[in-house]
């Protein structure tokens, strides 16, 4: 395999040639060498939505220049649609901060654009970073990844059983069998009564979940290091709240206050608890069925 030396305020590395990553990644890469848990791809194509929202943002505040937003709007895109995959290594172990995975993705998105750009046009801390922190960044990450896999993935899923079993309730009317307790015939019931307990679990499970995302939908982003939004431009948060919206369809905001959005994980807690009372749900329904 050939290499090149990438160098950093630590020292130099040796980075495969063939890799967008530079010397960041490489140290984590090297340095972490635990299980095989590959950072979530949600989490990888996140990133290229903030961090192309960051550069829309900054470029309209007036503090990036138009053909680095370009530069690096073009590297994201093919973050986003999971083109470049096979340049973020790194696993789940790693820093609190999630700044190995931030790094990864400045990294990437400067070398991939300068490739673009056909020069030396974009620094991975100086203008993929900039206006922002891995502390502000992978809290809005978790978040985008979450909303995205909600309400795209899992809502239409939920939405198709519903209805399945919509349709089983009213095919079954008039059939009676017996109820059971603790394993044993107890009373009589309508199998249509019991589908539509079957069905209620997943409406309810739906509607929590649906209350989750108001929470999830709050962006850390522009809290930068510790919540002052320290380095990042006047209106810069709520500049890049629109810009993920934007890009994702969805409702996002800014987080009202950026020193709990970067240090608390109770909307993500919440959200879980969620989605475990779905998953207590199927398997009731399931153990029914069975």
């Amino acid at each position: 395999m050939e290499y090149r030396i990438e160098k950093d305020t630590m020292g130099e590395m040796k980075v495969p040639a063939d890799r967008y990553w530079a010397a960041q990644t490489q140290r984590s890469y090297q340095n972490f060498r635990i299980g095989d848990e590959i950072m979530p791809r949600e989490i990888t194509h996140a990133f290229g939505i903030l961090k192309k929202a960051a550069a829309l943002a900054n470029n309209k505040l007036g503090k990036l220049a138009d053909d680095k937003k370009d530069a690096i709007c073009a590297a994201c895109d093919e973050v986003i649609s999971g083109e470049l995959n096979g340049h973020f290594p790194l696993v789940v172990w790693q820093t609190g901060s999630g700044t190995q995975s931030n790094m990864n993705a400045n990294e990437v998105i400067a070398n991939r654009g300068n490739e673009i750009a056909g020069k030396k046009l974009l620094h991975p801390n100086d203008d993929i970073n900039k206006s922002q922190s891995s502390n502000d960044t992978f809290p809005t990450a978790m978040h985008i990844a979450a909303v995205v896999a909600i309400e795209d993935k899992l809502f239409p899923a939920m939405d198709k059983l519903i209805a399945t079993l919509k349709r089983l309730e009213k095919e079954n009317e008039g059939i009676v069998k017996s109820g059971r307790t603790h394993l044993q015939d107890a009373v009589p019931i309508a199998f249509s009564q019991e589908i539509s307990g079957w069905t209620n679990m997943i409406e309810k499970a739906k509607a929590q979940l649906t209350l989750a995302l108001g929470g999830l939908k709050e962006l850390a982003l522009g809290g930068t290091a510790v919540g002052t939004g320290l380095n990042a431009p006047k209106g810069f948060a709520e500049e890049v709240a629109a810009q993920v919206s934007a890009l994702t369809g969805k409702a996002f905001v800014t987080a009202e206050n950026k020193y709990h959005a970067l240090t608390a994980k109770d909307e993500l807690v919440f959200a879980h608890g969620a989605l475990k009372a779905l998953a207590c749900n199927l398997m009731k329904i399931a153990n029914d069925v069975r």
